[in-house]
């Protein structure tokens, strides 16, 4: 089969997304071409569908929800992921009046692709809910992300860095979405056991909080990555919308437990009380409690620790995702034919 990945690249998990579906077919023989074309075209995808040349030689087509109708070529199926979908209330919480008329413009994409494609992936339930509330739309279904459990997994420390301290990590792109907003918020209520170490994420640049113990990583690599999950003790993410929750996987796959929100995709993937906690969204009180409620038990850290590596390899596995990818491209181009 051969399959054409037609993205932009953002700097985001989309990148991460594509680049982890790319990677779960290897096994299976496909032909599988990728073209990345630069994230500015997400303003005018209809400018880009007219520089877009197709071989008509592809059997299958597979893009992103925000601009994939661009890619669209008669006869050829067209499959679509859904990464997330920032509905109204959150957006008038959170974000500028210029991210509100950019999301809106993003829906409008949306809509169009959704009604040019032959088949819609949600990379969650919460997602899938969404897309069939605010479109209609019944040829949707959800496979979740997986995660490389060869790559992400426990590693031993030896020069742990912070030994007397208890370590929260936070990996995101700094924004109020990922909730770091919250981050010197709930430091300031913890004492000096504690440190957070946070990464800058794919897309925003170093910033330096006032607060001594929260301590910058700057960008990583995923190596660098793996050495941080490590280190940590908790791995915490107080955000306000996930499509799926790269971060919290991860952690969960290096056997951390883990701590955040309780919304959108997050209790999917996270067991409340048995892989980590999940906190009411925006409640600092409730994250500084269940953060010291981990922190003065040991054994508990250790135990979800290991249910979370446990739960990663069972249900969210690079493996698992990529079968399922390959039962849907089968049956998507036996149809279309």
């Amino acid at each position: 089969m051969k399959i054409l990945y037609n993205v932009l690249t953002g700097k985001s998990g989309g990148d991460v997304y594509f680049d982890l579906l790319k990677s779960s077919q290897k096994k299976f023989n496909h032909e599988i071409s990728y073209k990345s074309y630069h994230r500015n075209w997400s303003f005018d995808p209809y400018l880009l569908k007219r520089f877009v040349k197709i071989d008509p030689q592809f059997d299958l087509i597979h893009s992103n929800a925000e601009y994939g109708f661009a890619f669209k070529k008669q006869s050829i199926p067209l499959i679509i992921s859904v990464l997330h979908i920032i509905n109204k209330p959150m957006k008038t919480d959170y974000l500028t009046l210029a991210q509100k008329m950019y999301y809106q413009l993003m829906l409008s994409y949306i809509r169009r692709s959704l009604k040019a494609a032959k088949f819609v992936v949600a990379i969650s339930k919460a997602t899938e809910e969404t897309v069939r509330n605010l479109y209609g739309i019944n040829n949707i279904k959800t496979i979740y992300c997986g995660i490389d459990t060869n790559i992400f997994e426990p590693v031993l420390i030896e020069q742990n860095p912070y030994p007397d301290k208890i370590k929260l990590l936070f990996v995101g792109n700094l924004t109020k979405r990922k909730g770091v907003d919250l981050l010197p918020q709930i430091m300031d209520k913890l004492d000096r056991r504690f440190v957070l170490l946070y990464t800058t994420g794919l897309r925003t640049p170093k910033r330096v909080f006032t607060n001594e113990r929260m301590i910058p990583l700057g960008r990583l690599s995923t190596n660098d990555m793996i050495h941080w999950y490590n280190v940590c003790d908790i791995c915490l993410l107080p955000t306000r919308l996930e499509g799926f929750g790269y971060a919290i996987a991860e952690a969960m796959a290096c056997g951390k437990p883990v701590i955040t929100s309780n919304c959108s995709s997050l209790p999917e993937i996270v067991i409340n009380g048995e892989n980590g906690f999940l906190c009411q969204v925006g409640n600092v009180a409730d994250f500084v409690d269940k953060i010291q409620a981990l922190a003065n038990n040991p054994a508990m850290r250790k135990n979800m620790g290991s249910n979370n590596r446990n739960r990663i390899i069972n249900f969210f596995s690079i493996e698992k995702m990529g079968k399922e990818y390959n039962e849907l491209y089968q049956n998507v181009v036996k149809d279309n034919n």
